[in-house]
């Protein structure tokens, strides 16, 4: 399934460029992704390896030269670092690299050629406060509803609400950063 790929790409994608996916809905012709950024943070060469081992795989080329740069040298190489931080924590950046990476995979299986989206994607910048995210948070949820794909958005797997109420650890984190909470049930209850 295709939005099962797009999902797992999201995801990998958000890992290595450091951001947290709060939720998500994944529509037949759009997405919407609720994204905080973090403040720049220092990035150990270890963290970077890792980072890098979570989009690629831990046998990728990319990660194999960077554990060996590590073993090497005791570092990884200025130039190499430098690109790699470049990527990280921004989101005009997650979404290239998602959408080029989702589009080479769709277009490779199913023979052709070409972008899948018409547009640049369209950002809005929303005051991290619990009630401005609280109120994104829910519009993103409920677009399988709007949308006519489901009555309840527990019931469309592809967006965040229904991704956390299956037990998923990183679905439920976004959910209860957007509630202020660390008790999945009370927050859950209260998002519902």
């Amino acid at each position: 399934e295709c939005k099962e790929t797009f999902r797992r790409y999201m995801r990998q994608q958000a890992q290595f460029a450091g951001l947290q996916i709060l939720t998500y809905c994944l529509m037949s012709n759009h997405i919407h992704i609720l994204l905080r950024v973090p403040a720049p943070a220092e990035i150990s060469d270890a963290e970077l390896i890792d980072r890098v081992q979570a989009l690629y795989g831990p046998e990728a080329p990319e990660t194999l030269r960077l554990k060996e740069d590590l073993e090497r040298a005791g570092r990884i190489p200025k130039k190499i670092r430098e690109r790699l931080l470049k990527r990280m924590g921004d989101v005009s950046a997650f979404m290239k690299e998602l959408k080029q990476r989702f589009s080479r995979s769709y277009n490779q299986t199913h023979q052709r050629f070409g972008t899948l989206w018409a547009e640049r994607f369209k950002s809005v910048l929303v005051e991290d406060n619990s009630e401005a995210v609280r109120t994104v948070a829910a519009y993103i949820d409920l677009n399988p509803m709007r949308g006519s794909l489901a009555g309840d958005p527990k019931d469309y797997p592809f967006c965040g609400y229904a991704e956390a109420l299956s037990g998923d650890a990183r679905a439920r984190a976004g959910l209860l950063s957007v509630m202020g909470t660390d008790d999945w049930a009370t927050g859950s209850a209260e998002y519902r």
